[in-house]
């Protein structure tokens, strides 16, 4: 009897701790060089997050992003519809993104087989462009989600409520 409630708690604990890991979205971080054009060494920085539930890894897929965040030349640029993460067999290939005005427009265009070859365009009425690479990391999250804490505390409950039960 001891044995299997040894077993019950450890399957509880690993329920939860499972369950917890697949509450977030997939967050990001990404920066940039613009490396041709006359903005030639201006630097970029974002963020951006999407929930892959969908993600079937067959052929091209684009997941609306649920956040977006751009710093660049000194202005922010923030979500909208056009913001996707676009995947190629469940590979990872870059932002699709377009913002402007009738003086400039930004866009994020993905790679063709990874995002190595994604970039940002930057372009001023009148044809002068800029453009350049961006990395993407994942972004470090110090606090765990709401489902995740609340799932292990109540395996971590499970495991002292059995524990007190022996002595």
């Amino acid at each position: 009897m001891k044995t299997l409630k040894t077993l019950a708690t450890a399957a509880l604990l690993a329920a939860g701790l499972s369950l917890g890991a697949h509450a977030a979205p997939v967050s990001k971080t990404f920066e940039g060089l613009i490396d041709a054009g006359p903005l030639l060494n201006e630097t970029f920085t974002g963020f951006f997050s999407y929930d892959d539930a969908a993600l079937t890894s067959t052929g091209f897929e684009s997941l609306a992003l649920s956040t977006f965040g751009l710093d660049f030349l000194g202005a922010s640029h923030g979500l909208n519809a056009t913001a996707t993460a676009d995947f190629q067999d469940g590979v990872f290939l870059g932002l699709s993104y377009l913002d402007g005005t009738p003086d400039w427009s930004l866009s994020f265009t993905s790679g063709s087989f990874d995002s190595s070859d994604a970039y940002l365009h930057y372009s001023l009425t009148g044809g002068v462009e800029s453009s350049g690479a961006y990395t993407v990391k994942d972004a470090a999250s110090a606090v765990p989600e709401p489902a995740s804490l609340a799932l292990s505390l109540l395996a971590l409950g499970g495991v002292a409520l059995v524990r007190r039960r022996k002595g």
